[in-house]
């Protein structure tokens, strides 16, 4: 693995790193079905639900009506999001067509010096362009929360990320956060590899599963677009992706409620994290559904640019072999051992070295300049 596909892994936060864009990194296997219990630990309290209606979404290959309920969340002996689990494949639908949205959400900056995404010609998320609830109060350990980090190629900085909750919206009548990633190559790196990328993703704000996520990724030639949405009520996900061709229609089944690369991270952080208790749930992503096994390893004490703390370590694993790039590599997050729960460092091994991402700044007061 190289520097050019560090990006890819550091920014949907690590917690999936090994996900890369290579086809050959994703290979399908059918896990194991796990028993199943209540989850009756948790430390997060969740935003309510005050109405419940049918929204008509523009999604490929046509709008279809959306009713969102609440789920029964499950989980293994360990803590765990839902999990019946058949990995199958996506079936590409015919006569691909782009969904008309309307102009996305303005890219304010929270930090000083700040860059952002410039959102032309790319297809994103029809959510993308909703608005968000200026007033709401947030209930949860990311509440308000906008993070800062750099990338760090071995002991290189190739550049910087930024993980921001943007705020709550209301997505098919439900409180919907909506979670968002940015990447960007240092200047140094750009005449070589430039890198502007851009992760989103809609977290129900009550139950904590997934509506649907938008990735949209620039590494030097490299472009891919790619959004999904979660149809619950007709058991499937649909969406589309595009990379220099036109944009194809994708969907598939999808039989429970599923978390995606980003919205995983904030699952792990609502659930109540002790040494020995593995965490579990499903994601989709790619167009795959698979299960994650989050391992809780020990604690230790960390220092970056934003101060010391004292974190929890946790790996992501795969319950079985096919998903990693490289068997044995070890992919780790550092999580604050308070409510919060923070994600401070995130570290990959790769072939020569190290990809990891350190925490430079952070703020959890409401900003006025991103709601």
């Amino acid at each position: 693995m190289t520097t050019k596909i560090a990006f890819a892994f550091v920014l949907p936060l690590l917690l999936l790193a090994c996900h890369s864009r290579q086809q050959n990194a994703v290979v399908t296997s059918t896990p194991q079905q796990t028993k199943q219990e209540t989850i009756t630990q948790t430390d997060y309290t969740p935003t309510p639900v005050t109405e419940v209606k049918t929204a008509t979404v523009s999604a490929a290959p046509s709008a279809q009506k959306i009713v969102v309920t609440t789920p029964k969340p499950r989980t293994t002996a360990s803590t765990a999001a839902p999990s019946k689990t058949t990995v199958q494949q996506a079936t590409t639908v015919p006569a691909p067509v782009e969904p008309e949205i309307k102009a996305p959400l303005a890219q304010q900056p929270t930090f000083d010096h700040e860059d952002t995404i410039d959102l032309t010609n790319r297809l994103l998320h029809p959510y993308a362009s909703e608005s968000l609830e200026k007033d709401k109060p947030q209930q949860a350990p990311w509440a308000y929360e906008q993070l800062k980090y750099g990338i760090y190629y071995s002991f290189v900085k190739a550049g910087t990320a930024y993980i921001h909750n943007r705020g709550l919206m209301q997505i098919n009548g439900r409180p919907t956060y909506l979670l968002q990633t940015t990447a960007f190559s240092a200047a140094a790196i750009d005449a070589v590899f430039k890198v502007r990328d851009i992760n989103q993703s809609w977290l129900d704000a009550a139950e904590l599963y997934s509506l649907g996520y938008g990735q949209s990724v620039r590494e030097g030639n490299y472009k891919r677009d790619e959004w999904l949405t979660f149809d619950y009520t007709n058991h499937q996900y649909r969406g589309q992706i595009r990379k220099k061709e036109a944009p194809k229609n994708i969907q598939g089944p999808l039989e429970i409620k599923v978390l995606d690369v980003l919205s995983a991270l904030y699952y792990v952080r609502a659930q109540k994290i002790e040494i020995g208790r593995d965490i579990i749930f499903d994601i989709v992503n790619r167009e795959k559904q698979y299960p994650l096994v989050v391992k809780v390893l020990k604690k230790e004490t960390v220092k970056t640019a934003a101060g010391k703390f004292n974190c929890v370590v946790v790996e992501p694993q795969i319950r079985e072999e096919g998903i990693f790039v490289s068997k044995g590599k070890s992919l780790k997050v550092w999580l604050t051992d308070d409510e919060y729960k923070m994600p401070v460092k995130m570290s990959v091994e790769v072939f020569i070295g190290s990809v990891s991402a350190e925490l430079l700044a952070y703020q959890r007061q409401a900003p006025t300049n991103i709601l």
